[in-house]
């Protein structure tokens, strides 16, 4: 038969040393009442009420019993029947970090205390010597009795016939599986779909450009299903196909194309009614200068006369010829011969005379 463990001797020398008597403690303070146990994604949490006092600052201890350890008793240790049929439970409490605490809660989430394990937990009150009875808690499974809050949408990929949902867990634990409920905004069909550990769910075989309404809920996947509760309702629209989209396109072309149509329309019709208001916009009436409206009003006047004296003297000119072809530029080369030639005869003429 193999050896009780050195922790569970200590346990038995503990367990085995009497009990001080009620008689002789003169003094003893009121038990920590409403004791109880919240536990919401692995976070666990004792707390209690307070213990009122007269004077002085109560104090409290938490522990905690790992699971129960069976032993045969000493008579029977030697027997193989009595092995088998006679044993003792024991209970190992040990301290956890809640000891001494003016805080009525305590926060026993440790990675030494596993979430398969059964615990049971107690706490006292204290105020120098004086103290309390314990007062134990009901059995604690975190697999079981943990609440287990819905994920966090990360974000939300959206196709013509398909929703695809990102999201992800503060709890990071294996034995998490996710669920999505699902539905129509404009009905009350709902579907649901089935359990799995992928983060990315999709929502397959939806109508395009609908809204779809969907909540996700977790669950510990343990011998009993502990299921937790659903998230907010969110609500997305699918994308349209590619065929609804080309014939977006093609709308908005043709309504482009008549509108265009329609306001060219519109201004042929303003332009032909009001001609004469949109020539006076376009083209102010021409107004004469003062100097020619005088000239016109006296026609004795100089004023032509100078201007054209003016611009002959100010404006100066030059000759230009054109030649187009050979028969052209012959010809014009005799024309311009006899013209010097006549110009050359007059000249002497004016000399002899």
């Amino acid at each position: 038969m193999p050896r009780p463990g050195p922790a569970l001797l200590l346990c038995l020398l503990l367990l085995s040393l009497p009990e001080p008597a009620a008689a002789e403690s003169l003094l003893q303070l009121p038990t920590p009442q409403n004791v109880t146990i919240y536990s919401y994604n692995y976070q666990n949490l004792l707390t209690w009420a307070p213990v009122k006092v007269d004077n002085g600052s109560v104090l409290y201890t938490v522990q905690y019993s790992t699971p129960i350890s069976y032993l045969p008793t000493v008579a029977n240790a030697r027997s193989p029947r009595g092995h088998e049929q006679n044993r003792v439970a024991y209970k190992c409490w040990e301290e956890i970090n809640c000891t001494n605490i003016t805080k009525t809660e305590c926060n026993f989430t440790n990675p030494d205390i596993k979430s398969i394990w059964t615990i049971t937990l107690r706490v006292r009150a204290e105020l120098g010597q004086v103290k309390s009875d314990w007062v134990e808690t009901n059995t604690f499974v975190a697999d079981q009795n943990t609440t287990i809050g819905p994920p966090v949408i990360v974000n939300v990929d959206s196709t013509h016939d398909s929703l695809f949902l990102n999201f992800l867990h503060t709890v990071k634990e294996d034995t998490l599986q996710y669920l999505v409920r699902y539905w129509e905004e404009s009905t009350n069909k709902q579907h649901e779909t089935e359990w799995t550990k992928n983060t990315r769910i999709g929502l397959l075989n939806l109508k395009q450009l609908t809204m779809y309404c969907f909540q996700i809920r977790a669950k510990v996947n343990v011998l009993d299903d502990n299921i937790g509760p659903l998230s907010e309702t969110n609500c997305h629209k699918t994308a349209a196909s590619d065929a609804m989209r080309a014939g977006f396109v093609v709308v908005i072309f043709v309504a482009a194309t008549v509108t265009v149509v329609i306001l060219a329309i519109v201004c042929f019709l303003f332009i032909q009614k009001f001609h004469q208001v949109v020539k006076y916009w376009f083209q102010p009436p021409f107004k004469i200068p003062p100097h020619i409206e005088e000239y016109l009003e006296d026609p004795e006047m100089p004023v032509l006369e100078e201007l054209q004296n003016n611009c002959a003297e100010e404006d100066p000119w030059d000759s230009l010829s054109v030649v187009s072809n050979a028969a052209g530029s012959q010809a014009l080369i005799r024309d311009t011969l006899n013209t010097n030639v006549h110009s050359d005869s007059r000249s002497i003429e004016s000399e002899k005379t």
